[in-house]
């Protein structure tokens, strides 16, 4: 396809040639010569078409990683490339190899649609656009933190072995407490210092260490916030979820998820890997764009619906919901075991609209100090940092 630069200098040639022609002047056609020349020799130079090849390998990425993309090029022609990575430009001449370096800032799905490649000649008289589709996409999962272990001591536990202390005495490595000698108990229980003092066969009694159900909550719902400070929150959210699914699912937990967002969504308590999967294709697409009307209930009637009671659920919510104190209370009148974690989203702005919203967020605070275990976490400072203190 023909530029304008070509249709422009030939109609300003034909000007200067028919003003020449017309008032019998050499001027105007010594003029128009440099111009012709220009566009005989831009099609006299070998022009043809830029294809392009595209590989990166195909593999789980997480926030701050590179991703290497290669770009094999074969033509002659000036180029440029605009697909979901950006842009790339200059001059091939037959092939060339280029490595293009992508840093994944923020997690998500980079989803690719189509490749827009331009061709221009060496005279910028034809150029040529090509659209080709692209079906891959690039998941970029959020950033885990390592978290060594934090307690978590639900009321019921499963047949399975796991890390979590079960209420009730048996097999495990976490010593308990010594008594009596019962006809059957191994030998190797026996603790010959207090049987010495005793002068009567004493044992050691440890906690069974059983798996047990987990259920992750994640309330990212949007109010009235703006979208810098919201996109914060809901980054660090994310990050905590991510964290916690990959602790409890290391620690052999069943782990179910629940996502309060513009809608509804939950996952049902699975083990493993498998949890981990799909609890991170799931945050992958966390994301409110719209503000929610959606109540707390809802979350409250998944969980008592589809997940067994005595289960640990740890709630991730900024609490700037009117009715999730009093859904909690409910949770926890059910037999579940509750755990919430609060980032703090209210800035420290003095207007008057934050200063409510801080006070309320405060009083629902204590109130839930009150039956509830309740984590005030600054987001500022690492998730790791707070689960530190409840050890």
């Amino acid at each position: 396809m023909r530029t304008k630069l070509f249709y422009s200098f030939l109609l300003y040639s034909a000007f200067l040639l028919f003003v020449g022609l017309l008032f019998q002047s050499p001027i105007p056609i010594f003029v128009a010569i440099p111009l012709l020349w220009v566009m005989l020799l831009s099609t006299l130079f070998k022009f043809e078409k830029v294809k392009v090849k595209r590989k990166y390998k195909e593999r789980r990425y997480v926030e701050g990683d590179t991703l290497r993309v290669n770009y094999n090029l074969s033509g002659h022609a000036y180029y440029r490339i605009e697909d979901e990575f950006g842009f790339l430009s200059g001059y091939v001449d037959e092939k060339e190899k280029i490595v293009k370096k992508v840093h994944l800032r923020e997690f998500g799905k980079i989803k690719g649609k189509e490749m827009l490649i331009t061709s221009e000649d060496s005279g910028g008289m034809e150029i040529i656009e090509t659209r080709k589709k692209i079906n891959k996409e690039v998941k970029v999962y959020p950033k885990i933190e390592y978290v060594r272990k934090f307690v978590i001591r639900p009321r019921r536990t499963r047949s399975l072995l796991g890390d979590y202390h079960s209420r009730r005495k048996g097999l495990g490595m976490e010593f308990s407490d010594i008594r009596e000698y019962h006809p059957g108990d191994s030998m190797r229980w026996i603790n010959w210092k207090a049987t010495a003092r005793k002068n009567e066969l004493m044992v050691n009694e440890y906690e069974s260490e059983r798996s047990g159900d987990a259920v992750i909550l994640l309330d990212v719902r949007r109010f009235y916030k703006g979208s810098e400070e919201y996109m914060k929150f809901l980054r660090h959210s994310v990050r905590a979820a991510a964290t916690l699914t990959t602790y409890l699912s290391r620690t052999k937990n069943r782990v179910g998820f629940v996502l309060l967002g513009e809608t509804v969504d939950w996952i049902y308590p699975t083990y493993g890997k498998r949890a981990l999967y799909l609890v991170l294709e799931k945050l992958l697409q966390t994301k409110s764009e719209k503000i929610s009307h959606i109540p707390f209930e809802y979350a409250k009637f998944i969980v008592s619906r589809f997940f067994p009671p005595n289960s640990f659920v740890i709630l991730i919510s900024p609490l700037l919901s009117w009715d999730i104190d009093d859904a909690i209370v409910e949770l926890m009148a059910k037999r579940y075991d509750i755990l919430v974690i609060s980032p703090s989203l209210i800035s420290e702005s003095t207007d008057f609209a934050s200063k409510i919203l801080k006070t309320e967020r405060e009083i629902r605070l204590r109130r839930l100090r009150l039956y509830a275990n309740v984590v005030d976490w600054n987001i500022e400072y690492p998730l790791t940092k707070i689960l530190m203190v409840m050890r």
